[in-house]
């Protein structure tokens, strides 16, 4: 770290404090017994202080990296010295609160002083003979040092002569340091580059696209950090035959750190120019802009500046590139390579591109070039593994694998090549080519105070998720941070936006820092910063400067496998044990945990950090144990700044202790999840700027308004008593974020609400101010009093309201200049808010909220046209959000009732959510179908209105309370019906037809479901004087149609123009009495068709040809008197689903027509998946199941006349279910079924009785294996030896819905012991079952054991359950089988509520 930039950074933490409130005061008490002025004292060392500083300023700028070894002593010394005074100041400033907040103590006799003074001097560790400084002492020992450090501070004028450095940078000769790398040219120095091939391409479309050719001077900017591959990337664009033959002239120009727009310039013509130069000796920037203006005009140029890191002032650029933009043909394209995405902003003309590491496969290819010079070698497979690792652990960098190549190759020894691994020596290399020292150039062109915030992040783990407001309050915790006119905050979080721009951090959701730029933390860091994690990393040097430490708990523990336990590591202990030793432990100013820990840590950890005194940063996460057996003198730990507490189980209360600790600035007990209760002298933290906790914890704070400078009180519970009154909130002039004032019927008066000083926080955004729910008396005058004291600040961005119980509004919410940035809006449960505000007149207004408003009756109409300077009426020109519920009188809302072709009104432009429920007055809606970026709607219990709902382009309609037609509904979503894809019409028991003039609005839409909508009977027709035209929309493919009225007939028109339908339902529809497929019937060949005649022409439901060859999909349910009049499915080719349940007499006709039919073809088509049917025959059996070769699910359901199965043509079935077959006994063709995995019997009594052994012991059935992995049965006599043997895949048994089953036999719980495979065992709505087999504990491979609904079941089987279990999942059971789970030790157990 920058040793000068380090001393001027201590330097001003001191002077900040002498010149900082307090100071004064302070220096007083502590000199009461001198005869000096102590104001002259404090001026006179403050003037010597800024002399100080003024030299450190002036030599980090003009020595920036500080080497001489006199020059670093001198600086040692002085940042030494600093950290004696600032450490002094800090306890004089530490006692003055103390006697502020104190005075009856300090108006006592000297003991108080006495005691203060002994306090200090053993902070310090002083020896007995100082243990009772005076105060003169104190005041005399800081002025002793701060002459030191005046001292030190010529030391470092002397050291900087004797080095001669200001001549070193006078004569212009900078080091290493400045110019990082040599200039580049735009020859590929690589053999072959790896992974690029794609982004290449890309930027070659970018630079010779029709938008770059229509401009004339694009930039194209390639951001990424040092050694990711930019300019070799750059290089392999410039020299593409594509860009050469696009671009008439190619410039390639090496910027670096120093921007210079004369010596660009010159290169430029330089490399415009043919032979000698001629510009060298021209000085004059407009002459050579002259110059080149010439020289490129009517050229299509490609200008590479590779390397450029000026992000400052964009006028230098501007003015580099103003004669290229007044002389170059359109096309002509800048390609910059640079680390920093504050260069991209500040150029960038086309979307950057962003470059990150090789794919893990490009990546290795080149590792083993870099390391065997062969891409393709694979010898030294042991070498090759080992290299894996280590090449995944350089994240893709190029410039890394030549780095780590490097010193690979030196020596193939496996055994280097671990210590490699585990040690990161690659880390350690200091060559041109190596990766740590290409980043370090990044981090040393930081501003200081940006290199100090980067390295203190060392201390967090590699992949640590930053939360932006954590890590900024730690930085300002460290002094690290800042600020003259903005909060500290706000310049933290440039900070880390300056980070993030110049690529050392990247940002998502939260915030990262890749892992070679953690590496780069530690290694500039290691003088200040000390990490203890795995010691495989940790740098071996300690310095005696460390004054930062975190511990990463989780590397002392070590994983057993055997018995899956956690268990110390040694190693660790005594590593730590040493570290302890080594590093001064009482000047450690950062101390942090990561990870959980143990009662034989927490004993090591209290040992080696017994003497911690100056600490500013304490991160203590699992506390489980009293903080002060953790830090045995937490209590003196003044100096500290932050404090994390984290702890998720059963712990000591708050500790009391830390209401002393008067410097603190940050308390964070949010993950502390069992605090319930605060110490009620919280407000002696009076330098507290952030509480991180739980809402309910704010509202414990006791007389919080002694908090000056706190910034966030979430919850404020006003009170009777002095310290909860509401005027507690009048000198909390920092708060912001959000602030929720509750129990405001304690607050009698204007005057008194006028007191919180709510007009006063301007960094406040959210506010909710609430009355409680159940007063016993609501006084309407003097609430709605209250109400107009409590007016917000004028920025205020979301709002509030809830159970006020005011009749008016309060007139700061009337008018339209007093919220211009408010966003938010909600108003609830105002019992009797008659008059709202115009809440129509927020310019900014997005989300509006009104809920349980009884007495409310509309919203006012008032513009605001006045802030968008419009000419017509403006209402919610940027709502988004719109939900209104439980507004029982509300009868009217802005332009409800206003024509949609109204021009005087302007609304509703960006909304996109409307919920509108129980307003059941309100019978007109504001014309929201004219709103084009609407995408969801929920009405419900709104006047006449049905049940809509708009979501993801559907529309669910349900439930017309009144008769309406369905363009009164879909005007609501008028300009959404283009895009919607899915229409549900449900329970519309008064829609007798369907719009065409609506309908064909309809031109994207994909799925129609129209469910118990009797009335209808019509399809979309429009019905003119000459003609009936069809207007159903056309790209439909897929159409329900349940409990409808529509007919046959209709149904077929429809189906008629559905050109891309592949899916069709058609359920109980009375109408509906016949079906077949193709032209009319004609002929009388059999019986069915003959009473197809016998049907009304309207009830037939003819499928047209091109129709059923195109559908996929095919479900026919619930129509018991449906016949089927010609033999009709083989002629859907395309079927993959079809569906037939509840259609007897279409089982019965398709049996008649098959058997009278003349050829033997297939009943089905070969096509078929998934088949689910009932009312199965013997007789249409076969027909229906032959040539089924693709099948792969198959259904029987409620077929109680089937008595036989034959499945000998299934070959590809995986499921097969069989429900309520009562006679079936045959299952023929399982020997065929080898992909058959899952079979579920349910009330199929007769199915078991040919699989039981015959008299001589051999079964009947099933002599040959199957590869079942599931089995769902209800019945016990499936548990046969002879059944369970032929089971050796079985993994999953679901015993379930078994009556007058209550206990398993010895020979079923022997067959069970053949299911070798079993890994989970259900036990399912068995009401009658009282045990589980007692042979459970042998089934080794059982994993999983579920026992749901057996309320029968007390107890686990006597000889316990199998070793393997790892799960038990328990649900609806007694209470006592419940406890005796709860005791099994290592198996996770789930539990749901119990019925007993």
């Amino acid at each position: 770290m920058d040793a000068v930039g380090a001393a001027t950074w201590i330097v001003q933490v001191v002077l900040e404090k002498l010149v900082g409130d307090g100071i004064d005061a302070a220096w007083a008490a502590a000199a009461s017994g001198s005869d000096a002025d102590p104001s002259s004292d404090v001026r006179r060392l403050r003037s010597r202080l800024q002399s100080l500083h003024l030299v450190l300023s002036a030599a980090q700028e003009r020595v920036p990296r500080a080497r001489g070894e006199a020059l670093l002593s001198s600086l040692r010394r002085l940042r030494s010295l600093a950290g004696d005074a600032d450490n002094l100041l800090d306890e004089m400033l530490y006692y003055q609160i103390h006697r502020q907040l104190h005075p009856d103590q300090a108006s006592d006799s000297c003991s108080s002083i006495s005691a203060v003074q002994s306090a200090i001097s053993k902070i310090r560790g002083a020896t007995a003979k100082r243990a009772r400084l005076g105060d003169n002492d104190t005041t005399g020992r800081i002025k002793e040092i701060l002459e030191q450090m005046c001292e030190a501070g010529n030391d470092v004028r002397e050291a900087i002569k004797l080095e001669k450095l200001d001549a070193f940078v006078d004569l212009g000769c900078h080091d290493a340091y400045v110019h990082p790398r040599g200039q580049t040219t735009s020859f590929i120095t690589e053999l072959k580059v790896f992974g690029r091939d794609t982004v290449k391409k890309r930027i070659v479309a970018m630079l010779t696209s029709k938008e770059a050719c229509d401009v004339h001077l694009s930039v194209l900017p390639i951001v990424g950090n040092g050694g990711i591959g930019k300019t070799t990337l750059a290089q392999l664009v410039y020299n593409d035959a594509v860009v050469q033959d696009h671009f008439s002239k190619r410039i390639w120009i090496s910027v670096s750190i120093h921007f210079d727009e004369v010596r660009l310039t010159r290169e430029m013509l330089e490399c415009l120019s043919d032979g000698v130069s001629k510009h060298d000796e021209i000085i004059n920037l407009n002459k050579l802009q002259e110059i080149l203006e010439q020289s490129v005009k009517s050229k299509r140029l490609l200008l590479v500046l590779d390397d450029m890191w000026e992000d400052n002032d964009k006028s230098r650029w501007e003015k580099l590139l103003a004669p290229l933009r007044c002389s170059l043909l359109k096309g002509s394209v800048i390609l910059v390579t640079t680390r920093n995405h504050s260069v991209v902003k500040m150029i960038a003309t086309m979307d950057p591109i962003h470059l990150d590491g090789l794919e893990d496969d490009d990546f290795w290819l080149l590792f083993k070039s870099c390391v065997f010079g062969d891409e393709k070698y694979e010898g030294h497979w042991n070498l090759q593994i080992i290299g894996q690792n280590i090449a995944k652990r350089l994240k893709g960098y190029p410039l890394a694998a030549k780095s780590v190549g490097a010193l690979l190759k030196r020596s193939l020894d496996g055994g280097q090549w671990m210590e490699i691994l585990q040690s990161d020596e690659w880390k350690l290399q200091q060559g041109p080519d190596d990766i740590i020292p290409a980043l370090k150039v990044s981090y040393i062109h930081l501003p200081f105070h940006l290199q100090r915030c980067f390295s203190y992040c060392a201390l967090f783990p590699k992949g640590h998720s930053f939360d932006a407001l954590e890590l900024v309050r730690i930085w300002i915790s460290q002094g690290l941070v800042s600020s003259k006119n903005l909060r500290m905050e706000e310049t933290g979080h440039q900070y880390l936006n300056d980070l993030v721009d110049r690529g050392f951090f990247q940002r998502s959701v939260y915030y990262s820092m890749h892992d070679l730029m953690h590496d780069l933390a530690l290694i500039v860091s290691s003088d200040e910063c000390l990490v203890i994690d795995s010691f495989g990393s940790t740098n071996t040097t300690l310095f005696p400067t460390i004054q930062h430490l975190s511990i990463n708990v989780r590397y002392a523990y070590k994983w057993n496998a055997d018995d899956r336990r956690f268990y110390p590591n040694d190693t660790f202990q005594r590593k730590l044990a040493y570290i302890g030793d080594s590093v001064q432990t009482r000047n450690l100013s950062t101390l942090m945990l990561f990870g959980k820990y143990d009662a034989a840590f927490s004993e090591t950890f209290s040992h080696v950090f017994k003497d911690v005194h100056h600490l500013r940063v304490l991160r203590l996460p699992t506390l489980t144990y009293n903080i002060d057996f953790l830090l045995r003198n937490f209590s003196k730990l003044i100096h500290l700044r932050y404090l994390e507490l984290i702890s998720s189980g059963p712990t000591e209360p708050f500790p009391e202790v830390i209401c002393q600790l008067y410097h603190l600035q940050v308390l964070d007990v949010e993950f502390w999840v069992h605090l319930s209760a605060l110490p009620g002298c919280m407000n002696n933290l009076v330098n507290l700027r952030h509480f991180v906790a739980r809402g309910e914890l704010h509202a414990m704070i006791a007389g919080v308004g002694r908090l000056k400078f706190l910034q966030e009180l979430k919850v404020f519970r006003v009170g009777k008593t002095t310290d909860f009154e509401i005027g507690q909130l009048n000198g909390l002039r920092e708060l912001g974020g959000s602030l929720e004032i509750y129990n405001l019927e304690n607050v009698g008066s204007k005057d008194e609400s006028q007191s919180a000083g709510l007009k006063d926080k301007t960094y406040l955004q959210d506010l909710l101010l609430s009355w409680s729910s159940n007063r016993c008396v609501v006084r309407c005058i003097t609430e709605a009093d209250v109400l107009e004291g409590l007016h917000p600040h004028s920025r205020l961005k979301r709002l509030h309201i809830t159970w006020y119980g005011g009749i008016s509004s309060p007139t700061w919410l009337c008018s339209n200049l007093s919220f211009i940035c408010l966003e938010s809006i909600s108003l609830e449960n105002c019992t009797k808010w008659e008059i709202l505000p115009p809440l129509g007149q927020f310019p900014f207004l997005r989300k509006l909220y009104l809920i349980q408003l009884p007495a409310s009756r509309e919203v006012p109409t008032v513009s605001c046209n006045y802030w968008t300077g419009s000419e017509k009426q403006v209402l919610f020109p940027c709502l988004e959000e719109l939900v209104v519920r439980d507004c029982p009188e509300l009868m009217a809302f802005p332009l409800s009732q206003c024509s949609s072709k109204n021009e005087c009104f302007c609304s509703f432009g960006y909304l996109r959510e409307v919920t509108i429920y129980n307003c059941p007055r309100l019978m007109n809606l504001p014309p929201f179908g004219q709103v084009k970026s609407l995408s969801t709607i929920s009405i419900e219990g709104v006047g006449s209105f049905p049940y809509i709902r708009l979501f993801m382009k559907a529309l669910f309609i349900k439930g017309c309370i009144a008769p309406r037609t369905l363009d009164d509904i879909l005007l609501l979503t008028e300009c959404s019906l283009s895009i919607l894809e899915k229409l549900t019409i449900e329970s519309c028991l008064d829609l007798a037809y369907l719009s065409c003039e609506s309908f064909k609005k309809l031109v994207s839409l994909e799925s129609l479901v129209i469910v118990d909508c009797t009335r209808l009977s019509l399809p979309l027709y429009s019905y003119s004087q000459y003609e009936v035209m069809f207007c159903f929309p056309s790209l439909l493919k897929k159409l329900v149609i349940r409990a409808c009225g529509i007919t046959g007939k209709m149904l077929t028109r429809v189906l008629s123009q559905l050109h891309f339908m592949v899916c069709l339902t058609i359920t109980k529809c009375p109408n509906i009495t016949s079906i077949a497929v193709g032209g009319l019937i004609t002929g009388t060949a059999s019986s069915s068709t003959s009473d197809c005649h016998k049907q009304t022409t309207d009830g037939l439901l003819q499928i047209p040809s091109d129709t059923s060859h195109r559908l996929q999909y095919l479900c026919i349910e619930d129509f018991s008197d449906l016949i089927l009049c010609k033999e009709i499915f083989h002629e859907f080719i395309s079927l993959t689903t079809l569906r037939i349940t509840g259609c007897p007499q279409l089982m019965v006709t398709m049996t008649i027509e098959k058997e009278r039919s003349k050829h033997n073809l297939s009943l089905l088509p070969p096509s078929l998946k998934d088949l689910m049917v009932s009312h199965m025959h013997d007789k249409l059996c076969p027909f229906m199941l032959s040539n089924l070769a693709l099948l792969s699910n198959l259904e029987i359901s409620k077929s109680p006349e089937l008595t036989s199965l034959d499945l000998h043509s299934c070959k590809s079935l995986k499921t097969l279910i069989i429900d309520k077959c009562v006679r079936l006994s045959v299952l023929e063709g399982l020997q065929s079924l080898a992909n058959l995995k899952h079979l579920r019997i349910f009330e199929c009594p007769s199915l078991s009785k040919p699989w039981e052994p015959s008299a001589n012991g051999e079964s009947q059935g099933l002599d040959f294996p199957l590869h079942l992995e599931k089995l769902e049965i209800d019945n016990t006599s499936f548990f046969k030896t002879c059944i369970c043997k032929k089971l050796p895949f079985l993994q999953h048994v679901v015993f379930f819905m078994a009556n007058n089953v209550r206990a398993f036999t010895e020979e079923q719980e022997k067959a069970l012991g053949h299911l070798t495979s079993l890994q989970v065992l259900d036990f399912c709505y068995c009401p009658d079952l009282q045990s589980l087999p007692n042979e459970l504990y042998c089934f080794q491979s059982l994993k999983k054991l579920s026992i749901k609904a057996c309320p029968g079941l007390q107890s686990l089987p006597e000889k316990g359950l199998p070793a393997s279990l790892q799960e038990l999942y328990v649900s609806n059971c007694s209470v006592e089988l419940k406890e005796q789970c709860r005791k099994i030790k290592n198996v996770r157990c789930l539990f749901r509520v119990s019925l007993l």
